[in-house]
């Protein structure tokens, strides 16, 4: 009981954290790790970052790291502040939605619904299968449920809870081997080149061994996805009916065989889906000074898999 008692507070303090909006900010002094670029000015990939639905994580606000990581590498990362339409996204490669929200909230209280409408969603899904390039994260509850018509539309289930932090490591295989995360990405690759010419440029090589996730959620990919972050038998949700009102009596779920992080390719397009944000920008409590994400122990290679990920998207792994 002791035991149960400890994680259990252990896990309310981590959700809290994770989700202040008034004291969560970006890390102001962060600086990318990365600097070799695949792409230069001629084949600089188009990234959109989703601000027209409220979205907790924007590149104007806490994603503004995760965007530095893009630009590092020789993306053109780029707001969005118009609703999704096939016009909007013809001018895109790769589109970024990270933590939707229904509206402008000032409170976590149900009822809650979709961030994307039914025409919305039909025409990502149509961008994707046409070629174009989705990255989906949606984080703790209340965001599984407030993206979940999209997530579901390529065969994503997400349970609506919370989900302690968690490290995910290659010996072990809850970090699956995939060409994300052996690192073949290219330098100033043009994806337009005969394989002969693309084969005579330079590779960053080497594997990623290990990735920490800052709590979330978690899902069940679809049988035709790579799922590259695994959770151990050890994985729980807390599901509360309201988030973040909790007690010895909310239901607590095993996650163990769910995923916080996965792969799929969808017509001529791709599909990453993650069930946490900071895993990928570096984000400051302002009230504690605390720095996390990116930088944080245990993150070291986070940088690399975030690039990685980006690379898989692009079409250059």
């Amino acid at each position: 009981m002791m035991g149960f008692k400890s994680s259990f507070a252990g896990a309310i303090l981590i959700f809290l954290i994770s989700c202040s909006d008034v004291a969560q900010q970006a890390e102001p002094n962060f600086a990318p790790k990365n600097s070799q670029k695949t792409f230069s000015d001629k084949n600089s990939p188009i990234v959109l970052i989703d601000e027209a639905h409220n979205n907790f994580l924007t590149l104007s606000g806490r994603f503004r790291p995760f965007a530095q990581v893009l630009e590092s590498d020789g993306y053109t990362v780029l707001p969005n502040r118009s609703r999704f339409s096939a016009d909007r996204l013809l001018s895109a490669d790769i589109l970024i939605i990270a933590n939707a929200l229904d509206k402008n909230r000032k409170n976590w209280s149900p009822p809650f619904s979709s961030a994307l409408t039914e025409e919305e969603v039909e025409s990502v899904k149509n961008w994707v299968l046409a070629g174009g390039s989705l990255f989906l994260v949606a984080d703790h509850a209340p965001f599984p449920h407030i993206i979940e018509n999209l997530a579901s539309e390529f065969g994503f289930k997400f349970i609506n809870g919370h989900v302690g932090d968690a490290m995910f490591y290659a010996k072990d295989s809850t970090l699956t081997e995939h060409s994300i995360t052996t690192r073949v990405r290219r330098l100033n690759l043009n994806v337009h080149l005969p394989q002969a010419l693309i084969n005579m440029h330079p590779v960053k090589s080497g594997r990623i061994d290990q990735v920490r996730t800052f709590g979330g959620s978690a899902f069940k990919a679809p049988n035709h996805a790579t799922s590259l972050l695994n959770l151990g038998e050890e994985a729980i949700a807390i599901v509360p009916d309201i988030p973040f009102q909790i007690d010895e009596h909310t239901p607590r779920i095993s996650m163990s065989g769910w995923s916080q992080g996965a792969v799929v390719e969808v017509g001529k397009g791709r599909v990453a889906v993650f069930a946490e944000g900071m895993m990928f920008s570096s984000q400051l409590d302002a009230n504690t000074g605390k720095t996390l994400g990116l930088a944080s122990k245990g993150a070291e290679q986070n940088e690399a898999f975030l690039l990685n990920v980006m690379g898989w998207l692009a079409g250059v792994i």
